[in-house]
């Protein structure tokens, strides 16, 4: 899988822009046989080559959508943070550009950290976390880039736009960047003095001066001690605030991954610059996934009205097998987003999932200790049982002892997922109404399970090294329907657009072209 844009191109638009990415396309170019295929996705956004981990911004421009991410392309780790970038116009077929954000050294030594993508005056605006080391101090500021044609991206001139934290603050970063009516706002996760999470909040009237407005939410203390990766929105007359925390310590099922991303439903008071639950606690707190491998959750509001979703398909501490091949993790696939009447947020795969489904392998009832060979290590179970009994199963196996068991627990109101291990267990609250129905997707070497309507959801990682045995346990039958799907990630090598012209952004930006 190549770079999608000619660097001879790039060449004649931005030459100090091109010599970056010249040296990332080219190592991808002399490894692109290194990283096998054995776990690697077809239909979720994973790189090339290296490291993918949180979305850094989700946009739609020029009438496509644009995805950013944490991209690292030297080898399968955490490394010198780049900003990866894939364009889509449906949702589920995506292409890699180059990558949108080259760090530079020293100015931002540990690379370009997540942020935001917005559209403002037909420029698609990047907002990202630099780290810049000065006289032995390392620390972190809040940075900008524009792009008029969404494949260029030049940095601000007068980067960085704020060049420190405030007094006090340890971890600075991840800027969630909107406009309310003539306010620009921008939400930054950090670490308070005491040593708990804190979402700070800067006010600007232009987008490039920003002043310190207070703080939006904090820890009562037993909510961590580090926000990221922070989003809010507004939905049905109320305010979801979305981010990610490290530091919560696990009661029961809940919490029990090493970091966690969840939501508080509420409404935030723009003349304070505060959220109504200023202090917040793991009682108000939601997970939004209750999956191993779910983090830093990215949302946009797309044409239609739809609140859109994406997260990293991975965590923190996680062992990433592939990585020893050169590349590591994957994005979930798109979510949409939608508010229950009890307050809750339900998620369901975007309904654009559809497009992928190449043909169907099985469509039958099977009874339990029933079982088929799902021939293909990508594809979809559409899972409904013909009643609730007290325990409803479904197990996936490969070679002698790899298992996957998902099941519904009557006596318990829950459901439950198990890959096997010491900490393979994850458990949920669910309450069916008349029957089960799951969603199931695998790809390679994760699963995605929709249980219900969107009302419960687990995102992890498997790693099958033989074909996937599918076997129904419990007490029912159960009817599944499973589609193979194609492969939607990197396929097309085309130029993005025909006839494409040099880009030029006006002067009143003092863009940077030192790269």
């Amino acid at each position: 899988m190549e770079l999608c844009v000619p660097l001879l191109w790039l060449a004649v638009v931005v030459p100090e822009v091109a010599n970056g990415l010249a040296h990332v396309e080219a190592y991808i170019k002399r490894n692109k046989h290194a990283g096998k295929k054995k776990y690697r996705p077809i239909y979720h956004i994973s790189s090339p080559n290296g490291w993918v981990s949180d979305p850094t911004g989700f946009a739609f421009f020029k009438k496509q959508y644009h995805m950013f991410f944490q991209f690292h392309p030297y080898n399968g780790h955490w490394g010198h943070i780049h900003w990866g970038h894939a364009v889509s116009i449906n949702l589920v077929d995506w292409t890699h550009f180059p990558p949108a954000i080259v760090p530079r050294e020293y100015y931002e030594m540990h690379g370009c950290q997540s942020g935001t993508a917005l559209v403002h005056n037909d420029y698609l605006t990047l907002f990202y976390t630099g780290t810049v080391v000065a006289d032995n101090e390392t620390f972190q500021t809040q940075n900008l880039a524009l792009s008029g044609d969404g494949v260029v991206f030049q940095k601000y001139i007068y980067n960085p736009i704020i060049r420190e934290a405030p007094h006090g603050v340890g971890e600075f970063r991840n800027p969630r960047v909107w406009k309310f009516r003539n306010t620009w706002y921008m939400m930054i996760g950090t670490t308070s003095r005491e040593g708990n999470g804190k979402l700070i909040l800067y006010t600007s009237g232009d987008m490039f001066n920003w002043k310190l407005d207070g703080t939006i939410a904090e820890s009562m203390g037993d909510m961590g001690s580090m926000w990221e990766n922070p989003d809010m929105f507004l939905m049905d007359g109320q305010h979801i605030l979305i981010f990610s925390v490290q530091g919560i310590k696990g009661e029961g099922y809940r919490f029990r991954n090493p970091y966690q991303t969840g939501y508080v439903v509420g409404n935030f008071d723009y003349v304070l610059g505060q959220f109504e639950d200023l202090e917040i606690t793991t009682s108000t707190f939601t997970e939004l996934d209750y999956g191993h491998d779910f983090y830093a959750a990215k949302t946009m509001l797309s044409t239609d009205g739809r609140r859109l979703l994406v997260a990293w398909l991975g965590m923190w501490g996680s062992e990433f097998i592939e990585s020893k091949d050169g590349w590591a993790s994957m994005l979930t696939i798109v979510r949409e987003l939608r508010l229950s009447d009890s307050s809750r947020l339900i998620m369901t795969p975007v309904r654009e999932m559809v497009e992928l489904r190449a043909e169907i392998l099985e469509d039958a009832w099977y009874g339990p200790g029933e079982m088929f060979i799902a021939g293909t290590k990508s594809f979809e179970l559409i899972v409904n049982s013909s009643a609730i009994v007290s325990y409803v199963g479904l197990v996936f196996e490969w070679g002698i002892d790899g298992r996957l068991s998902i099941g519904y627990h009557a006596d318990h109101a829950h459901v439950s997922l198990d890959r096997g291990g010491p900490d393979g267990l994850r458990i949920a609250e669910w309450a069916p109404n008349g029957y089960i129905h799951w969603r199931i997707f695998i790809d390679s070497s994760s699963v995605e399970l929709f249980c219900g309507e969107g009302d419960v959801v687990f995102t992890s990682r498997i790693y099958p090294k033989k074909d996937i045995r599918v076997r129904v346990s419990g007490d029912t039958q159960l009817h599944i329907l499973q589609y193979r799907l194609r492969r939607s990630i990197g396929h097309n090598n085309k130029r993005p657009t025909k006839g494409r012209k040099r880009t030029r952004i006006s002067n009143k930006f003092k863009i940077d072209l030192t790269d």
